[in-house]
């Protein structure tokens, strides 16, 4: 007996000295960027003023402080709306989705193509993205440039239509699955995605779009969280580009960026990204803590939008205004901000859940109940800090149901599946060319 105990011993010794072996030997490593000045081109997110009255019995909290680029952009933003002939004011929100990007993809690249000279929409003047929607800012910050020639702002969507059309998922990802994350760390690996963000930007060392980004007349943000801190930080895109030796270094600062604000944790490899002497931060998805940039970007403009109301006649009327007029004047000299939600609103109904059960399925759905709650929270969210501008939507909801045969309109398990993905390009053509357009307006607060 004492000999068959310690075989069972030594044998289950063995097998931890297996698993641990092949932990080791397949488990991936962080993916890690040596930027140098990365880090004074990023800023922490503001919470906003409800997040910090939430947070006021914390030590330490964070206060107020909208004196950095992006507050400046939108206070420029707010003003030139209110000047004569200077249209490029308006805001752009681009959500986070992964593979659903293709839908965005598709709307502008539409859009772009019935406009008559490139410009998928015209007014512009502040972009920002989380995740996938870090990798159109990009493109965006071209194609909706008015200063750029029409010639360059079709190449810039050309290339956002190629980031959004692999012919095959492994062409951006080493996909493992959830099952593998025990063993690789992650159900994916991203080294594929950094060299494809890489070619969308620089094909075959092409540097005219790094260039032109670098000098676009639209800001552009992408967001991030720092996971040691817990904290919402965004990267200033033209900075980046501005402050880089080359093009090629510029590149991989956008990428960096970029993919700092996808890194999903569990789903996606770890990320870090290191400075000139500091050491490599771990940074995770944007999509974490915001579906899109909505508490400094409102809480600044609606704080620039009352200054301006100071000096109307509206606000000097004998006695005050009524609500309804003050709604009204607001909304006329609020920018109008688009929202892009890169995926449904909504989750599809999953019957087989009340007759099957797994960690995998309950786990993943869970999740994903919790992502569709934090992200059309985030959108709604907006009218908070802008009771009566004008915020406009569009969504990739219809997407099995809008009248298409291109490619496929449903997925399992894939992150980025081609068919899939087809689909959505051609929702974003539907939607662009349906009968009253792609946007529709969030209701504003009703003055009581």
């Amino acid at each position: 007996m004492d000999n068959f105990l310690w075989g069972v011993v030594a044998g289950v010794f063995g097998i931890a000295a297996l698993v641990f072996f092949a932990v080791t030997l397949f488990k991936r490593g962080a993916l890690t960027f040596k930027i140098d000045g990365f880090y004074s081109h990023v800023v922490d997110g503001d919470v906003g003023p409800f997040i910090r009255d939430v947070q006021a019995d914390v030590p330490d909290a964070p206060t107020c402080a909208l004196d950095d680029r992006m507050s400046c952009s939108i206070r420029d933003a707010v003003q030139c709306h209110n000047a004569v002939d200077r249209p490029d004011c308006d805001v752009l929100l681009l959500s986070g989705g992964g593979q659903w990007g293709a839908f965005g993809a598709g709307l502008f690249d539409t859009l772009s193509r019935n406009s008559g000279n490139e410009l998928a929409l015209p007014g512009i003047g502040v972009i920002t993205g989380i995740s996938t929607g870090s990798l159109q800012a990009l493109m965006l910050m071209v194609a909706l440039d008015p200063k750029q020639t029409p010639a360059m702002r079709r190449y810039a969507l050309d290339r956002l239509v190629w980031g959004y059309s692999p012919q095959r998922e492994s062409d951006v990802v080493t996909h493992t699955g959830l099952i593998g994350v025990p063993l690789f760390g992650s159900a994916a690996g991203t080294s594929r995605l950094r060299r494809r963000v890489i070619e969308a930007l620089m094909p075959e060392g092409d540097e005219r779009l790094i260039a032109a980004i670098g000098i676009s007349s639209i800001e552009g943000f992408v967001g991030f969280v720092e996971a040691e801190r817990g904290v919402f930080r965004y990267a200033d895109i033209k900075e980046l580009v501005q402050s880089a030796p080359s093009a090629k270094a510029a590149a991989e600062a956008l990428a960096a960026a970029t993919m700092a604000s996808s890194a999903m944790p569990v789903f996606h490899q770890q990320l870090r990204v290191a400075g000139s002497d500091e050491r490599a931060l771990t940074l995770y998805d944007g999509g974490v803590r915001r579906s899109v940039f909505f508490d400094r970007a409102m809480a600044a403009v609606d704080r620039e939008v009352r200054k301006q109301m100071q000096g109307h006649p509206i606000a000097r009327v004998a006695g005050g205004a009524t609500q309804a007029a003050i709604a009204q004047d607001y909304e006329e000299t609020a920018p109008t901000v688009y929202v892009v939600r890169n995926g449904p609103t909504v989750r599809k109904r999953e019957e087989a859940l009340n007759t099957s059960s797994g960690p995998l399925k309950n786990g993943q759905r869970g999740y994903d109940l919790l992502v569709n709650e934090s992200e059309i929270g985030a959108i709604a969210g907006l009218r908070l800090n802008n009771p009566y501008g004008r915020i406009l939507l569009t969504s990739a909801d219809q997407y099995d149901t809008f009248p298409s045969d291109v490619g496929e309109n449903f997925k399992k398990g894939e992150m980025f599946k081609p068919a899939f993905m087809a689909r959505l390009r051609d929702l974003g053509r539907h939607k662009a060319e349906r009968d009253g357009g792609a946007w529709w307006p969030l209701s504003r607060i009703e003055p009581g």
